[in-house]
Order: structure tokens, then C-alpha cells, then sequence
């Protein structure tokens, strides 16, 4: 099965602006300065390189997100996609491949900036088969220099997109031969639920590279992986994830790591637990644990236990800063209020008085009543989808 685009195409510049609720004029205003609408972040890679992103602001992200939901979100893609996807995620992508005896990994080499202004153009026009304006238009929105940015949430779901039409042609051919395929965004994963031969695994990656090549897109070679369970010395990865033992997991190395942490983020917390460095070990290593819990490792249980016996708070700097923030709230206009800046920053100190609480629990709950007497009037749904821009 192809992606299927569910609804009606947009036949207007008009339309667009009624279905994202944003004045046309905005919308050209905005696609016509989108280099001031981007603030580029690099990003560590695992093998010591970088990856640049791109951060949208608030004003394009609003746009961009308008855009996911009116139009992304009514496409049924295929079962062989996922990242981007609700409920499909890199876990659900590996164990796609959980009972397999041989695995190809493939990556797509420099996935992102191999997706152009001219490919996004035509899946807005031939894909979605809007007009020639409003395809324009959506793809200004959406590119960053004639490039598809790493960094905006529409950029996935074009990610997706980018191999529509031949694709689902090289899956079923798959599928025929009793092979499983998966994508997630540029990794690409191929398994057998019996041994292959060699003969049999360079047709496969061909066929792989034939179909990229005539998309536009190559093959990151380096980094094709071959691995079967018979050799338990080479691990069977998707992803990141481990699969020798079936279900994905996570690798015992990284498990060591994760463990290693814990005992340092414990002997860290008794000479002071109010360091930034401190808050940002035990949030960075909360995220971890959880990541274990997701995965069904057994030892997750145990690490959350005792993270929470040595949770971060604030020492007097902090308290006192917390205080000031929430008097500058008390002390906001209402049509500040309105704003999602405001929004993200009452949140923001309500994360803090959470932190408050654990060491001065009478003044976080005065805190909290002043707080709820300029609770801002919109929520975050109202604030993104449903204001007129």
C-alpha cells in the first residue's frame, strides 16, 4: 500500500488560509522572509561530528504545525513507515523485526538535504494534488535555502513522503519474497525469518539502491550493516536497538552506562543537590530510565526508585528567583496573557514550584495560589490551532 491522502486537495490560496486560520497575506509575508524564521543548533553526532538543525520560531512553528495537522495528519501512510507517525515510533520500528534470523541496516546518506525545493514542490502538487499556488506556497513554508530543514516538525512527515511513488513497488517485490521492510525516516531495515545467502542479500540492497538512485537519494555504504543471529558476536541493531534475544533492547554497554550514572549522579547528591550540572545529570538520567522502563528492562523499576530518593531542589539564589518570576506573571497585562510566550513560561514555573515543593512546600503552595490568579485565558490548542494569525 502507497501513503493515501484522505481528504479534499485545497483548490486555493483562500482555502488554505480558512483551513490553517492564517491571513494569505501572512502566510507570503512569512514564506518570503523564512531565513529570519530559523535559528540554525548543532547538535553532537555518536561518531564525534555534528549535525546542524534548524529551530523554527514560535510564529513559524505555529505555522508549521497548522500545517501537520490540516493536512499532514490526514494521510494513512503504510505499515512500513514510522517516525513522525503517531503511536509509531524507532521501538515499534525494531520490533517490526523482533523474530528475525538475517538483518540488513541501511542508512540513506545525507537524507535531509537530498530532499530539495523541487521534490517537496511535487509531492504538494502530484501527492496531494493541490494547485500550483498553494503547493508554492506550502513548500516555501516548509524549506529552508532549497532544502527540506532537520529541525521543523513538518519535515518528517515530507521525510515520509519523500519515496511515495516507488516505494510501496520495491515492498511488495519484498513482501512477495517473505521479507519484512521497514523505514524510519533514513534507516532503512530489511530482515528474513530464515538465513539468507549472500547472492540473496546484494540483490536486496540493489534493488534498494536502484530505487533511492532513481529518487534522487543515495546510500550511505559505510554504514550497511549485515548481521544474522548465528553470530552473536556482531549484534542484530535497528536503530539503535538491540535484537538478538528477540524483543528490542537496549545494548548491555549502554545498560552499564545508564547504571554507571546512577551510582555517580548518588555521590554527586550528597555534596549538593541545587547545581545546575546536578539538575541537568538527574533530568538527562531520568530521561534514560525511562527509555528502560519503555523497553521492559527489569532494572528500571529499581533505577526510578532511586532516583527519586535524591531528586534536585533549589537552593536560596533559585528560591528567590522562583518568587520573582511568579510576581512578574501576577503583574502581566492580559493581552500578554494571550500570548504563547506567556503560556510557555507559566508552565515553566509551575515545573519550578513542583521542584520548590520538595524542600519549602508552604511557600510553593502560596506560590501556587498567586499562580492560579493569572492562569493564561487560552490553552495550548487554542493557542496553535485555533487563533487567527
Amino acid at each position: 500500500m502507497r501513503p493515501l491522502y484522505l481528504a479534499k486537495p485545497i483548490a486555493s490560496l483562500q482555502a488554505l488560509s480558512s483551513a490553517l486560520r492564517i491571513d494569505v497575506h501572512v502566510l507570503k509575508s512569512t514564506a518570503a522572509n523564512i531565513d529570519r524564521h530559523y535559528h540554525p543548533h548543532s547538535v553532537p553526532k555518536k561518531d564525534g561530528s555534528s549535525r546542524s538543525i534548524y529551530i523554527p520560531s514560535i510564529h513559524l512553528k505555529k505555522i508549521q504545525k497548522r500545517i501537520n495537522r490540516n493536512i499532514f495528519d490526514k494521510i494513512k501512510y503504510p505499515d512500513y513507515l514510522f517516525g513522525g507517525i503517531k503511536e509509531r515510533d524507532y521501538v515499534k520500528n525494531a520490533n517490526a523485526h523482533a523474530s528475525a534470523e538475517t538483518l540488513i541496516a541501511l542508512d540513506i546518506r545525507g537524507f535531509y538535504p537530498s530532499i530539495t525545493y523541487e521534490k517537496t514542490l511535487k509531492i504538494f502538487k502530484f501527492f496531494f494534488k493541490f494547485p500550483e499556488d498553494v503547493a508554492a506556497l506550502l513548500t516555501d513554508l516548509v524549506c529552508l535555502r532549497g532544502r527540506v530543514p532537520q529541525g521543523a516538525c513538518t519535515s518528517s512527515h515530507i521525510a515520509n513522503l519523500s519515496l511515495h511513488e516507488a516505494e510501496y513497488h520495491l515492498v511488495q517485490h519484498i513482501r512477495n519474497k517473505e521479507f519484512t521492510y521497514t523505514r524510519l525516516l533514513d534507516d532503512i531495515s530489511i530482515s528474513s525469518k530464515k538465513q539468507i545467502n549472500e547472492i540473496q542479500i546484494q540483490t536486496l540492497i540493489g534493488k534498494v539502491r536502484k530505487m533511492l538512485n532513481e529518487q534522487g537519494f543515495k546510500l550511505q555504504n559505510k554504514k550497511t550493516r549485515i548481521t544474522s543471529r548465528k553470530n552473536p558476536e556482531k549484534l542484530m541493531e535497528v536503530t539503535g536497538l538491540w535484537l538478538n534475544r528477540g524483543q528490542a533492547r537496549l545494548h548491555r554497554q549502554e545498560r552499564r552506562l545508564i547504571r554507571a550514572e546512577l551510582h555517580n549522579c548518588e555521590k554527586l547528591s550528597k555534596l549538593s543537590r541545587t547545581s545546575i550540572d546536578y539538575h541537568e545529570l538527574h533530568n538527562s538520567l531520568s530521561g534514560r530510565v525511562a527509555k528502560l522502563t519503555y523497553l521492559g528492562h527489569k532494572e528500571a523499576a529499581c533505577y526510578r526508585s532511586r532516583l527519586r530518593e535524591i531528586l534536585p531542589v533549589y537552593d536560596d539564589n533559585e528560591i528567590h528567583r522562583t518568587i520573582k518570576l511568579v510576581s512578574f506573571l501576577e503583574k502581566s497585562s492580559v493581552n500578554d496573557r494571550k500570548k504563547y510566550a506567556y503560556y510557555a513560561k507559566f508552565h515553566q514555573v509551575g515545573y519550578r514550584l513542583n521542584i520548590l515543593r520538595r524542600t519549602q512546600s508552604g511557600l510553593a503552595n502560596k506560590l501556587a495560589e498567586i499562580l492560579r490568579t493569572c492562569k493564561p485565558p487560552l490553552n495550548k490548542e487554542e493557542l496553535f490551532y485555533h487563533e487567527i494569525i
